[in-house]
């Protein structure tokens, strides 16, 4: 997550950096924070947090999951 991070004009420190999935802190400070395992990723959402420590801005972002159906689905018409 953090390389993807990268990948965008934020500033930040990526060595004070956290990140959550589903209530589990699984990276603090640019490292490897609880086992993947102990991330429940059994729920149909998934809650992601990644707090970089640069301001209070506050950002919430919806997706989608990219199932086989949804992309069957969008495949069955030429745009």
């Amino acid at each position: 997550m953090l390389a993807a991070i990268g990948t965008t004009q934020a500033a930040f420190d990526p060595y004070d950096t956290d990140v959550w999935m589903n209530g589990v802190r699984v990276c603090t400070g640019g490292g490897p924070d609880a086992p993947r395992e102990d991330v429940d990723l059994a729920p149909r959402a998934t809650h992601l947090v990644i707090d970089l420590k640069s301001g209070p801005a506050t950002v919430r972002i919806l997706t989608n999951d990219l199932t086989h159906d949804y992309v069957h689905e969008n495949s069955a018409y030429a745009s």
